[in-house]
């Protein structure tokens, strides 16, 4: 069999696309031993300034001025949308992706962010290349960026996103209902009694997990954390993915477990009651493998809002929309252990743990029927 060359693109405006590939890439090399899987960054494709096009309003905007993305993430998701805004997707960064098709000579590109899919077909397109250009939708609800024609291939969590990146123009055919592939530890961890216990951690005391996103820039990080410590009720809280290292605080009755950023969050979500902040897709796709129900404040307008939307009509979190029902809510949820019962089963019940696996069986078996077509032509 000859080697099967991958290469996974994503965009670091987040950590999900990132985690998402990652997960698949174990599952790709389990299924097919030998494959060579390569990873880049679609930004590092960009010039700078068309970089800084692209990240600089983006970070403002969530940081200072929430409304002015939710506004420009409406406004793009309509089919008047000016041609200006995505036509770069056709060539900004093609002489970098270039010299990356060039490097790895990929038969599979798989992309976890709308523009590198028009862009790797650009490429094909102009240069000769030949590979499944492939795509995974990472949230819960799918804004029309994510109907990428050029993509051969598209793995989506649910029939609902489905259905909406349908609706926006592309053959049903191509899209695959597989879940956001999460990493592969999610489908055999200890019980959360068990992790508890390797932990440190008392079994009836409850255990916080704070959702602030991989890269620190969640807005309301002081303000959740303030709350929390607030909490009348013995806690522990746990916060990953900022600077620093290990650390222990006692805050009022909470006791604050800083990690910063660590290869051990699987299990310490695992040992959570509730997960309290932002609703990234990929931490949405982590907590309901596991059954651990969500509180969510302030999502990121846009995708994390219908991330929060799909929780909630699932009962599977509570979405507060001010600090004073975040503090309700919070207690309520850490009293009312049946309650909280009740919203993990709901959780558990849309989790797709074993997602890497389905979406890395997906790539292969369409990748295979390509093949055989080609052989034959």
């Amino acid at each position: 069999m000859d080697e099967l060359r991958v290469l996974l693109l994503s965009a670091s405006l987040g950590g999900g696309h990132t985690k998402a590939n990652q997960a698949l890439a174990q599952l790709l090399e389990a299924q097919r031993p030998g494959a060579s899987v390569s990873y880049s960054d679609y930004l590092a494709y960009l010039h700078p300034l068309q970089r800084a096009v692209v990240e600089v309003p983006y970070t403002a905007w969530l940081r200072y001025y929430p409304a002015g993305y939710r506004y420009f993430y409406n406004w793009t998701n309509r089919p008047g949308e000016p041609k200006a805004i995505t036509a770069p997707f056709g060539w900004a960064g093609l002489p970098a992706m270039r010299r990356d098709l060039e490097r790895v000579r990929p038969q599979i590109v798989i992309s976890s962010y709308t523009a590198p899919v028009a862009l790797a077909d650009a490429a094909r397109k102009r240069y000769g290349y030949r590979f499944l250009n492939a795509m995974i939708v990472t949230d819960y609800e799918a804004h029309r960026h994510w109907a990428r024609p050029e993509a051969d291939l598209i793995m989506v969590a649910t029939e609902a996103v489905r259905q909406q990146i349908a609706a926006n123009g592309v053959d049903p055919s191509r899209i695959q209902v597989t879940g956001i592939p999460i990493d592969p530890r999610y489908t055999d961890l200890p019980s959360r009694e068990a992790l508890r216990e390797r932990l440190g951690f008392e079994p009836e005391r409850p255990v916080i997990m704070l959702s602030a996103g991989a890269t620190g820039a969640y807005r309301s990080h002081a303000a959740v954390m303030e709350t929390l410590g607030r909490l009348a009720i013995p806690t522990r809280v746990l916060v990953t993915g900022v600077r620093g290292g290990p650390s222990v605080e006692q805050v009022g009755r909470v006791t604050v477990h800083r990690y910063g950023y660590t290869d051990a969050f699987p299990e310490l979500l695992g040992a959570s009651d509730l997960v309290v902040g932002k609703a990234g897709g990929l931490t949405v796709s982590e907590a309901c493998a596991l059954g651990v129900p969500m509180l969510i404040y302030d999502p990121i307008p846009g995708q994390e809002e219908g991330n929060a939307r799909y929780l909630e009509a699932a009962g599977a979190a509570r979405w507060a929309r001010d600090l004073l029902e975040l503090r309700t809510l919070l207690t309520d949820l850490l009293i009312d252990v049946p309650r909280r019962a009740r919203m993990g089963a709901a959780a558990r019940a849309i989790g797709k743990p074993h997602a890497a696996r389905d979406v890395a069986r997906t790539v292969l078996e369409h990748y295979g029927k390509v093949e055989k077509l080609e052989t034959h032509v």
